[in-house]
């Protein structure tokens, strides 16, 4: 069996889909040592020669799996417009007829069509927002991947979603038959555990600026991430907590965020706020490590794969009980409604107060990320690439 995998959102900075796309590749290369596999990138030609750095990829890229740059002939500000709502079907496609493949798993909203019948379509699917919470999008992001997950409904073989949730949304959403969806859960990477060793911790804070003791929020800053709720629960906290453990939110830069720095200060909290910007891949045990309380009450998510990152690495998880989080949580985090301010103070002002309490979070949160594993969401998909393929 030969499959095309689309890592197109690899390189760079990673965000969820980006790492999904790395983890995925890299547990079925530790499984599957028999079929053929090319992990295609479709790139912009004019990225390729000013950032020749971005081309280094953590991808398998050896035995029966190769790495494929696709060059996008284009420059890369027309790639970024094309991102709208007017993407050309032939763009989506761009490639791919010469990647020799019984399957393709399109794992961006760019999902492609073919006039060869005999490859089949898997695509993966991870979250709704663009109906659940369109304000939290631009108009055009809207239209885009709206469009590219009716696509996905229309055209494909199988579809996975990320969660039960997700699973759910698309049936009682657009109307999906729920026998063409297949759910694979996602997991923290491998290579995500607890660092004691306090050089290491000592590293980390010094190269993102880091306080010893403090608050975290991961996650790309957007507005369905809801970091203006969580400044404003954090700002209900007395003086001493506050001074105690600052909050740090980490993470890409994202989008219609540009009042958040007008938000802290209206809050007063300038002095007990850091932002450290994006977190490399090999620092960020390291940096989960460190916080004295993970905090992610996030609107809305597909699945919400800081929430496990967070856990294996022992750090104590508030998050939201909307969506996919309580599904990923289960019991060992402190859920909150995620609009309500008050709440999420209180829940952060309980665990601040009481390591007692933090310590038996940290616990619960190692066993809870133990039951979730890349190579069992490798095992799953290879199993659906061997099913659509068999007819």
């Amino acid at each position: 069996m030969k499959i095309a995998f689309d890592c197109s959102l690899v390189p760079g900075e990673p965000g969820g889909i980006g790492q999904y796309s790395r983890n995925l590749a890299r547990a079925l290369s530790r499984i599957d040592k028999e079929n053929s596999y090319t992990l295609y990138i479709l790139y912009p030609v004019l990225k390729r020669i000013t950032r020749p750095s971005a081309r280094k990829v953590d991808l398998p890229n050896e035995g029966n799996f190769k790495v494929v740059f696709k060059d996008i002939p284009v420059p890369f500000q027309l790639y970024r417009y094309l991102q709208g709502p007017i993407l050309p079907q032939s763009f989506k496609d761009y490639g791919l007829g010469e990647i020799d493949a019984d399957v393709v798993h399109s794992n961006t909203f760019c999902v492609p069509r073919f006039r060869d019948k005999k490859k089949k379509l898997i695509v993966t699917v991870y979250d709704l927002t663009v109906l659940t919470h369109p304000e939290c999008h631009r108009k055009a992001n809207i239209r885009h991947c709206l469009d590219g997950i009716k696509d996905a409904i229309k055209y494909a073989d199988a579809i996975i979603a990320i969660s039960e949730s997700t699973r759910a949304d698309l049936v009682n959403y657009l109307d999906a038959p729920p026998g063409l969806i297949t759910v694979t859960h996602l997991a923290a990477a491998g290579d995500l555990r607890p660092v004691e060793d306090p050089e290491v911790l000592k590293s980390a804070r010094l190269k993102y600026s880091l306080p010893e003791r403090y608050v975290l929020f991961v996650g790309s800053n957007e507005p369905r991430k809801n970091i203006k709720t969580l400044l404003e629960a954090y700002a209900t906290l007395p003086a001493g907590i506050k001074n105690e453990f600052p909050l740090v939110i980490a993470g890409g830069k994202g989008w219609k965020n540009s009042d958040i720095p007008g938000v802290v200060k209206r809050l007063g909290i300038e002095d007990s706020v850091r932002f450290a910007g994006y977190i490399g891949k090999d620092d960020m045990s390291a940096v989960y490590s460190g916080a004295s309380v993970f905090a992610y009450p996030s609107l809305y998510e597909g699945f919400g794969l800081p929430i496990l990152e967070a856990m294996s690495c022992g750090a104590p998880v508030i998050t939201s009980n909307v969506s996919s989080m309580p599904e990923v949580a289960g019991d060992a985090a402190r859920l909150v409604t995620p609009t309500d301010a008050g709440e999420l103070g209180e829940a952060l002002r309980a665990l601040l107060s009481d390591e007692g309490l933090r310590k038996n979070m940290r616990q619960k949160g190692r066993v809870r990320a133990s039951k979730f594993s890349w190579e069992r969401c490798a095992r799953e998909t290879l199993a659906l690439y061997r099913k659509v393929v068999e007819g």
